[in-house]
């Protein structure tokens, strides 16, 4: 079965570089820019798995990680959080929110695929 990843960045680049990797792993891949489209997708699309920007546009990507994680049936979505910024409290405080990981920008493309695979196996 495919699995549906949803990357919510406002970086164009670096969200076309993230689909273009997992899409081309096999996962299906649908994008969104901020915490309100993000939320809307994932109504619809019911992803497996969320990679959400620290740092959005319209409200931080901890909101909708914690929006998400209390939403009917999605206690359990793994959420891995980008984040310019390598302190060790950005990490703790994601995890405190209930996201499984975090990953700093700029990152090696295969850590994140590797992570990606990992997280979802783990999840299945």
């Amino acid at each position: 079965m495919i699995k549906n990843i949803l990357i919510v960045d406002d970086e164009a680049n670096l969200t076309f570089a993230l689909e273009f990797l997992l899409s081309h792993a096999g996962f299906q891949v649908t994008t969104a820019v901020n915490y309100e489209q993000a939320l809307a997708t994932v109504q619809k699309t019911c992803p497996d798995m969320v990679l959400v920007d620290a740092m959005l546009p319209d409200r931080s990507g901890y909101d909708l990680c914690q929006t998400l994680l209390a939403m009917p049936g999605l206690a359990h979505l793994p959420v891995l959080m980008l984040t310019t910024r390598g302190l060790d409290v950005e990490r703790e405080k994601a995890l405190s929110l209930g996201a499984v990981d975090s990953i700093v920008k700029p990152f090696n493309p295969g850590a994140v695929l590797a992570r990606v695979q990992e997280l979802l196996k783990e999840a299945a």
